[in-house]
């Protein structure tokens, strides 16, 4: 069985991937949600998988970029577990491997990111965000990214520390599809990962993109560097991947895990891969919606392209998101056929103000237009809500 788990990670995503087959079963967390997440929630789910046992073994923890919704659990897991090593004491976790691009790997894969003091300067976390949105750092996803660089560097010292092998499978390289073919990842003997992005064709690319913010920006140095952080962080923030567990005669199940990856930037990456079908289409079991269902990241072409089972969505409202938009181009592109959709929050807010009841009003129109669109979420005494999957 194949479970996902999205547990309540406020606006950010959090997810436990279950594998139970027994000898090849796994343990994934995929994302660790912002502050207070790791205290409130995924300490309290993982103690509860551990029982009585001493420790809990992770397979893998994986950070889709660096940003404080996605990484700021991660880090107060591992800096958890560095303290428990320097108290004398066996951390109550044990991970195998931490799949996690750096920011500083990232930008400096071309020999001209380092001509730059403001480059330098963001990739070891010194960097002076007002300064760069006066020169015109406007990206909402560069601003997040380039704001969380230091966490990234102190999630990988503390992994060093707890000899927590970066990017294992890679053997320390950048987790990134390749050019051309498929960059499979063997996690059991029968669960795979196959990396959709970030590609090299956008690694390739960070050179041209740092020649044309020069040529545009030739006498202000900062506005050079706001310029191709603009350009770079949001072809570059996530790691995608689909994960295929084997079933006895049948075909793999399959969940996407999006990050917040552009839809466009997703498709590129199913089609390089070969994974689009004669008419341009993927059929998944699960789909983890991009970018917490935010209209920015998705549109009702990417749903009618990208089709799946089960849709899940993490977010509780902040900056609007989950878009209502969101769930009604879901709901055209799958009209008329049987869907499950389960989001981490029935109660949507956005700094003070309720939400809730456009969402009520979605689902009231969804009741009576389309009764085979099945809504679930996560009770509110519960820490998530979970989607499994049975293979044979």
């Amino acid at each position: 069985m194949l479970t996902l788990e999205a547990l309540q990670a406020n606006d950010g995503d959090c997810f436990l991937l279950h594998s139970d087959r027994g000898p090849k079963s796994a343990l994934i967390l995929v994302d660790g949600g912002a502050a207070g997440v790791y205290r409130d929630v995924i300490e309290k789910r993982l103690d509860q998988l551990r029982g009585t046992r001493p420790g809990l073994e992770l397979r893998m923890v994986v950070v889709s970029h660096i940003d404080a919704d996605h990484i700021t659990g991660i880090l107060d897991m591992f800096k958890q577990m560095t303290e428990s090593c320097d108290d004398g004491d066996e951390p109550k976790w044990k991970v195998a491997s931490l799949w996690h691009n750096s920011f500083e790997d990232v930008v400096g894969a071309h020999s001209a990111s380092p001509q730059t003091a403001r480059v330098v300067a963001a990739v070891a976390g010194r960097v002076d965000l007002t300064e760069l949105q006066a020169n015109g750092l406007t990206d909402e996803k560069a601003l997040a990214v380039v704001a969380s660089v230091k966490q990234g560097k102190d999630l990988r010292g503390f992994a060093k520390r707890l000899k927590t092998t970066i990017n294992r499978e890679t053997r320390g390289r950048l987790i990134v599809a390749p050019r051309s073919g498929l960059l499979e990842i063997r996690v059991t003997d029968d669960l795979v990962f196959k990396v959709i992005g970030p590609r090299q064709q956008q690694l390739d690319g960070l050179q041209r993109q740092w020649q044309e913010s020069k040529a545009q920006h030739t006498t202000n140095e900062s506005a050079v560097a706001a310029d191709y952080l603009n350009r770079t962080v949001p072809n570059l923030s996530s790691i995608v991947f689909l994960v295929e567990q084997k079933g006895i005669g049948q075909q793999p199940t399959r969940i996407l895990m999006t990050g917040d990856a552009g839809g466009d930037l997703i498709l590129k990456g199913l089609e390089d891969a070969n994974l689009l079908d004669e008419y341009g289409r993927i059929h998944l079991e699960i789909l983890k919606v991009q970018h917490h269902g935010s209209n920015h990241s998705v549109s009702e072409e990417f749903f009618r392209r990208v089709l799946a089972n089960a849709y899940v969505i993490s977010g509780n409202g902040k900056h609007g998101i989950p878009h209502i938009d969101t769930l009604k181009w879901l709901s055209r592109a799958r009209s008329e056929e049987p869907i499950d959709v389960y989001m981490t929050n029935r109660h949507l807010k956005d700094r003070g103000n309720d939400l809730t009841k456009g969402l009520d009003d979605f689902l009231a129109l969804e009741e009576s237009e389309e009764p085979g669109h099945r809504y679930h979420f996560r009770e509110e005494s519960e820490l998530s809500i979970k989607v499994s999957i049975n293979a044979s």
